[in-house]
């Protein structure tokens, strides 16, 4: 009866065929893309959708590609989701720009200028010009209150049901995967299974398990790195420990050129939190200890490579922070400034801390946007559900998996202790580290296993199914 009304919210929804920017450049599937437009509640809300069907075998079935960031529109010129096609290559896609993301209408958009490439972005510069946006939205719309989860939910609903899809699964990864919970709560009569990567629970308060996630990913590079001797003496240069190693930062900081010729340096506490910030990659690990060798053996292309992936970064912030924060400056309160002034394992960049919850501050005021997905009530899921973690992810910890229990039971959920963020779009291997291998591979199995009941992962993989771990 709940989802019957839920979904009797959605107006007319139309589908006009549109030119794929893709068409020709995918192997193994063919692509058609089309406009959907619906009215939602007097607003006109339009994202562009892709199907993308096997070219060389029959179909098994459909599957939704929820995105996440939020921010990330995969229906667009620069193709964001190859390596969709590897576990997926035996179903049918479908692929859309979720609203407020680019291409789409309404959007809440926020021009910070050359604020963004500013190493203290921020600052009270960069917070009077979020007032004047918050403003703007107030007063001219749109209504910031129409950009949750929810509402990517409902569109996602009035999508299936206009292209005509009998039955879907959902394949949500970070911030995607909000939106995927939401419809496994209500259950509605096309939804067939849902693969959960990176879970972010609405309504869930994060601040505490972020900075212990940041701290446990530091820790296993300190192990990996120093402890085991697992970064070579050079690089290490007599340090005995990543914070010993980082405070050389202190006495000289580290210079990064960004756009227009913006300086950001980096102390030591500005290098660990850059160093977990790479926890936002599957093998996250690998990569942090690839920076700190190459920042001592090969110093120009590591900081080619730093510079380029904070510049991604920024670039990505500046056409999506709003969207950013109305997703996550939900569960805002102000003790959370408390917490972030608590000691921590590794020294971080307090003053960029309270800088984000200012953000949060300021866009959330006194008003809630969603309310808590976990008070609401406990049972078995409608359908099989996969959850997989990286146990070293800082963006979205494992801890947020964990939570789900108090929601549903009957979830297959693994954890990889040694991966970070997206673990199942990740490499197939990591360079020199076998048990990294073992779980990058194990969670590729895992998305299989889980789509082809023919197939089950190998038999070392089920020690990272939650319930059954060493």
């Amino acid at each position: 009866m709940l989802w019957l009304a839920w979904a009797g919210w959605a107006g007319a929804t139309t589908l006009e065929d549109t030119p794929c920017p893709f068409t020709d450049d995918i192997a193994t599937h063919r692509a058609t893309c089309q406009r959907l437009t619906r009215e939602d509640e007097g607003t006109r809300i339009a994202f562009d959708m892709a199907v993308l069907t096997p070219k060389h075998r029959k179909s098994m079935g459909t599957v939704v590609y929820i995105p996440g960031g939020p921010g990330e529109a995969p229906v667009s010129e620069d193709k964001a989701f190859g390596s969709l096609l590897v576990p997926l290559a035996d179903l049918t896609i479908i692929l859309f720009n979720p609203r407020g993301t680019q291409g789409t209408e309404p959007r809440l958009e926020c021009d910070f200028g050359p604020l963004i490439w500013q190493d203290n972005f921020g600052n009270e510069a960069s917070q009077e010009v979020l007032k004047g946006c918050i403003e703007r939205f107030e007063r001219d719309g749109p209504a910031p209150e129409r950009f949750t989860s929810l509402e990517i939910a409902e569109d996602i609903d009035a999508m299936i049901e206009a292209s005509g899809t009998v039955r879907a699964g959902l394949y949500g990864i970070s911030y995607g995967t909000e939106a995927a919970l939401h419809l496994i709560a209500q259950a509605p009569p096309w939804l067939d299974f849902a693969i959960l990567d990176s879970v972010s629970v609405p309504g869930l308060s994060g601040v505490e398990d972020e900075i212990r996630a940041r701290d446990r990913f530091l820790e296993a590079l300190d192990i990996r790195c120093f402890e085991q001797e697992g970064c070579p003496a050079l690089a290490r240069d007599g340090a005995t420990s990543l914070s010993g190693w980082a405070a050389r930062f202190d006495a000289a900081p580290l210079t990064l050129y960004m756009q227009g010729g913006e300086e950001w340096t980096f102390d030591g506490a500005e290098m660990l939190d850059y160093l977990a910030q790479l926890g936002g990659y599957p093998h996250g690990l690998d990569l942090a200890r690839t920076t700190i060798r190459m920042l001592e053996t090969s110093r120009l292309r590591a900081l080619g490579w730093m510079s380029a992936d904070l510049s991604t970064n920024a670039e990505f912030m500046a056409h999506s922070l709003p969207l950013m924060l109305q997703a996550y400056a939900d569960t805002f309160a102000p003790e959370d400034f408390g917490i972030a002034a608590k000691p921590t394992r590794y020294a971080t960049d307090r003053e960029s801390m309270v800088q984000s919850l200012m953000f949060q501050r300021l866009w959330r005021g006194t008003r809630p946007r969603e309310r808590a997905f976990l008070d609401g009530e406990s049972g078995e899921t409608p359908v099989p559900v996969l959850v997989l973690s990286g146990g070293l992810d800082p963006f979205t910890p494992m801890e947020w998996a964990e939570a789900l229990d108090a929601r549903f039971s009957g979830l297959q959920r693994y954890i990889f202790p040694l991966l970070g963020h997206a673990v199942s779009l990740g490499p197939v291997a990591a360079k020199n580290d076998d048990a990294m291998t073992k779980q990058l591979r194990c969670a590729r199995e895992a998305v299989q296993a889980f789509l082809d009941p023919t197939l089950t992962a190998g038999r070392d993989c089920t020690r990272y199914k939650a319930g059954e771990m060493e």
